[in-house]
């Protein structure tokens, strides 16, 4: 984790290892976000919803690689390129498992782990939202509509109005792909 400096993506909005970003669910307008709190039943790890409002720390990200790996920090993410997303204040990475979500029963999106404690379940692949659109190059950039693939179960990093407590909705994983499924890095 040291090597990693953190930061928003540079000029060119390249996201890199290393930067610090927030994820806007485009169907919905929140941030994905995470809070020192567990779920009561299922995986009973840390809760990992959408919330309203502007990126805070609570909706802070660290883009990391899976941890056996050749790239470098600052090197540029590509996509299909695979992610590790780490919390910036608790430290949890974005991790999904083969156990249902508390609310809609779809697969539970929860925070794992810590900077010492990662596993396979953690690793996710940046891929575009649409491949026949020309807004995309090689890169995955600031602004452009993603989906985040789970790369153990398939499923994408999904949200919808399905409230799971007061002013956070659900996160899951998803078969196949709709627009609940659309992302974008975005920055005050």
């Amino acid at each position: 984790m040291s090597n990693y400096q953190g930061g928003r993506p540079k000029e060119d909005n390249i996201i890199r290892y290393g930067d610090h970003i927030s994820l806007k669910h485009i169907g919905t307008n929140r941030y994905l976000a995470s809070k020192p709190e567990t779920y009561n039943g299922g995986s009973f790890q840390q809760k990992i919803f959408t919330s309203e409002g502007s990126p805070s720390d609570e909706s802070t990200w660290i883009v990391l690689p899976p941890v056996v790996t050749e790239e470098e920090p600052g090197y540029e993410v590509g996509w299909d390129d695979p992610v590790r997303l780490k919390h910036l204040t608790t430290r949890v990475n974005l991790h999904s498992h083969e156990i249902q979500s508390p609310v809609s029963g779809q697969q539970e999106v929860t925070g794992f782990g810590n900077d010492d404690t990662t596993d396979e379940n953690d690793v996710w692949k940046v891929q575009q939202f649409d491949e026949d659109d020309d807004q995309y190059d090689d890169f995955w950039r600031v602004g452009q509509p993603f989906i985040l693939r789970h790369t153990k179960t398939s499923k994408l990093l999904h949200s919808h109005d399905v409230v799971l407590e007061e002013e956070a909705n659900e996160v899951s994983g998803f078969e196949g792909t709709d627009d609940n499924d659309k992302w974008v890095v975005s920055f005050n």
